[in-house]
């Protein structure tokens, strides 16, 4: 982890760090010029890089190499997770992204007790990109919100669709390729939900027990790539 390091660009010859990359270039790890690095900019890639100068606001580098990451994944898991509190949220996400998950989209649900706005979402992105960063991951789990009223129509786009209920006596069956699963808040669902969701996604149960929503994400998604790699 500690020496990979995220630029926003694409393909360029001379890749630059500003921000808290340059911070932690330049004052954690202290780097000089003639070292070399491994960067990422979430296209899949290990870009290998040589540092070729140091300002006061930024650490430009050449390209030596790049190569394909060997943890990347093709197959598109997406989670439609309901609003939850803040700290568990910012698990949720962490945990998400070390799972090889593409894409997370929130939603309000009629028992989610918090609210998002655009920085909140931002910082949430922003963690996504720390833990591509401890999980040697080359590309970035996106965090976005949608409307649940539009997720019937936008997770028809999965061939595999899923909605872990507490109360399903339903296990997971074989299956292959891409899935997505809908993840609920602290109170679970309301009776209108749980009918809305499940005339679209197939109910399954993921644990005998009420698990806390964050962990509910791992035990859902973790199942059901087992599952599938089983297959």
């Amino acid at each position: 982890m500690d020496n990979r390091f995220y630029f926003d660009a694409k393909n360029h010859l001379n890749i630059e760090f500003i921000g808290q990359e340059y911070i932690h270039l330049t004052k954690v790890r202290r780097c000089k010029v003639g070292d070399l690095i491994v960067g990422f900019n979430g296209d899949g890639f290990d870009y290998h890089l040589k540092i070729a100068t140091i300002t006061k606001d930024k650490v430009i580098a050449t390209i030596i190499d790049k190569q394909k990451n060997r943890s990347y994944d093709d197959v598109n898991i997406v989670v439609y997770l309901a609003l939850i509190k803040n700290d568990a949220l910012t698990s949720a996400i962490d945990y998400l992204a070390e799972l090889n998950v593409k894409t997370v989209k929130l939603f309000k649900s009629d028992f989610s007790v918090v609210t998002i706005d655009e920085k909140k979402l931002n910082k949430l992105n922003q963690i996504s990109i720390q833990a591509s960063k401890q999980c040697e991951r080359a590309d970035i789990m996106k965090v976005e919100l949608i409307e649940k009223s539009d997720i019937k129509n936008d997770i028809k786009k999965y061939k595999n669709r899923y909605f872990a209920y507490e109360n399903s006596t339903d296990g997971i069956k074989k299956f292959l390729g891409d899935f997505a699963v809908i993840i609920g808040p602290e109170g679970g669902f309301s009776r209108e939900e749980v009918n809305y969701f499940s005339s679209f996604a197939d109910t399954i149960s993921i644990s005998k027990t009420i698990l806390r929503a964050e962990v509910a994400c791992v035990s859902a998604v973790s199942a059901l790539k087992a599952v599938r790699d089983a297959g």
